[in-house]
């Protein structure tokens, strides 16, 4: 099945600064993408060329088949925006605002009435239908923002810092919705500066920086990319009398009583590693409540990428 996002050797200059430079991914159907880089590093460009609000650059862009640029009727049916700053006109009332903005993307009435109110209440907002979006708060408004994005059911979610100036209730929420969209089958492109929530939904991350595409994969892609050591975490139910096994798998260290990590050798089967935990453990009387590999947190590979990058 060919990718439902495909991102080709796109280039774009604004005026002598150049802010893309060669970015290339692509992203399966079904596929939740996490889009990270310092601020500057070209994130939103990418995503309003996706979005059609970007449309002079170089290189090709092609969304369920349909390029972007030539084809941007058919392309742009399947995406459902939502800018990193979402503007409605503040006279509006809410449900007001949702209705025209359904109506220009084509809805019908009989969908609109019935999508909007069950958007709002979803996202908490019901009993703010009938206030101007100029009495709500920042955080309404992004959630404005999402159930707009949302309204036709697209193929393709794009969301710019969607996660900006929620309160920690409201990035659960968000995190629960994308997560809905997924099983459903949508697809997910969204850029975040707030790394453990893009390490929450993302099944593939992609990490931007200078204009280029630097690498992109899971966490665990991330992990042997950079070179990191793999590490064995062992929460023991009951200690064995002797567990100086443990040193012969890596650099064990005891964190605190019966909790073990354990540092394996650059090139050491993990799985092989787990396998001799639990049968040595076992074998000494132990008895094992949790063991597996640790991942290390986003927010570790990302500045191990940037104090690289730095360095070089």
């Amino acid at each position: 099945m060919p990718a439902l996002v495909s991102v080709e050797n796109v280039r774009k200059r604004y005026y002598a600064q150049v802010v893309l430079d060669g970015v290339s991914f692509q992203i399966d159907e079904g596929e939740v993408f996490g889009y990270i880089g310092p601020n500057g590093a070209g994130k939103s460009t990418t995503l309003k060329i996706l979005a059609g609000l970007v449309s002079t650059y170089e290189g090709r862009v092609r969304v369920g088949g349909h390029d972007v640029a030539t084809d941007r009727t058919r392309a742009h049916a399947l995406i459902g925006f939502m800018p990193q700053a979402c503007g409605f006109q503040s006279w509006r009332t809410v449900e007001d605002a949702l209705d025209t903005l359904g109506e220009l993307s084509g809805l019908p009435d009989g969908v609109r009435r019935k999508r909007i109110p069950e958007l709002l209440e979803r996202f908490h907002l019901l009993d703010a239908r009938g206030k101007k979006v100029k009495e709500l708060s920042g955080g309404m408004t992004q959630k404005l923002g999402l159930i707009q994005a949302l309204l036709h059911e697209p193929k393709l979610l794009v969301l710019d810092e969607p996660l900006e100036g929620l309160d920690p209730p409201s990035r659960q929420l968000l995190k629960e919705v994308i997560r809905e969209r997924q099983r459903a089958g949508a697809t997910v492109l969204f850029s975040s500066h707030i790394l453990s929530d893009v390490e929450d939904v993302a099944d593939r991350i992609g990490i931007l920086h200078r204009g280029k595409l630097a690498t992109s994969g899971s966490l665990r892609d991330l992990v042997v990319a950079f070179g990191l050591p793999l590490e064995l975490g062992i929460e023991l139910a009951v200690s064995p009398a002797d567990t100086s096994y443990l040193d012969a798998l890596g650099t064990a260290t005891e964190r605190r009583p019966g909790e073990w990590r354990v540092v394996l050798p650059d090139g050491a089967d993990a799985d092989a590693a787990v396998h001799t935990a639990i049968e040595r453990t076992l074998a000494g009387g132990g008895r094992i409540r949790r063991i597996g590999l640790v991942e290390p947190d986003l927010d570790r590979l990302f500045a191990e990428y940037l104090q690289r990058d730095h360095v070089q």
